[in-house]
């Protein structure tokens, strides 16, 4: 059954902004660096940390939207890998919101600037970033394992040639670095960072623009 071509269009649509939201959210570290709580306690009047927190809160929406549209496009050829893609998919971009809004209005919004303000509760405010620093680090195997699977399905499911087969191609290049940072924050081996800094933002935000482009593409074939 085709699926309407309003309903591609606009989940292409979100592709596409989940394509400008990856590459801000990828970059913009790169324009502040804080070392020491105090100093990164201070990054929430930093107008590009500022940015980047707002930019995690509707990342999420984006890219569960990019992912819905895979999935759907997927369905009738490979149903079983669309709907556990998008399972996959759903978990991870329900804890990256969660913990974005969480970020944004409880650490930095109270405890941080609490922090900042001074007073009797500092120090049971800093205590309280923290652990929610611990949590953030922790959750980190959890998305990148869901997103890894959730990518690894919807690839395999796309015939390897034309545009399917750069979605799939850089798809499988972003699990590969993915699992490059397994390598570097697990198991020591400190030669993956790099190439992870240099090619993760590029080669993911590549990866959701080439995908959104063929939903637009399938959309108009409708």
């Amino acid at each position: 059954m085709s699926l309407p071509r309003a309903a591609l269009l606009g989940l292409g649509v979100c592709g596409l902004a989940a394509a400008a939201t990856t590459l801000t959210n990828t970059v913009l570290p790169y324009f502040f660096e804080a070392n020491g709580f105090e100093a990164r306690t201070a990054l929430i009047h930093n107008p590009f940390y500022a940015a980047r927190t707002w930019v995690l809160l509707v990342h999420p929406f984006f890219t569960l939207m990019l992912a819905l549209g895979l999935a759907l496009a997927l369905k009738d050829r490979a149903p079983g890998r669309a709907a556990a893609s998008y399972s996959f998919a759903f978990v991870e971009k329900l804890v990256e919101f969660l913990l974005g809004f969480t970020i944004l209005v409880v650490v930095n919004g109270a405890w941080k600037a609490g922090y900042l303000a001074g007073g009797p509760d500092a120090a049971a405010l800093r205590a309280k970033v923290e652990t929610f620093n611990q949590v953030i680090e922790a959750a980190y195997p959890l998305l990148w394992t869901m997103f890894i699977l959730s990518t690894a399905l919807y690839c395999t499911a796309m015939r390897r040639r034309g545009l399917e087969a750069w979605v799939a191609g850089t798809g499988a290049v972003t699990c590969l670095i993915t699992a490059l940072m397994f390598a570097d924050e697990y198991a020591g081996q400190a030669w993956a960072e790099p190439i992870v800094q240099w090619t993760y933002p590029w080669t993911l935000t590549a990866h959701r623009l080439l995908a959104a482009i063929w939903l637009i593409r399938l959309a108009r074939a409708v």
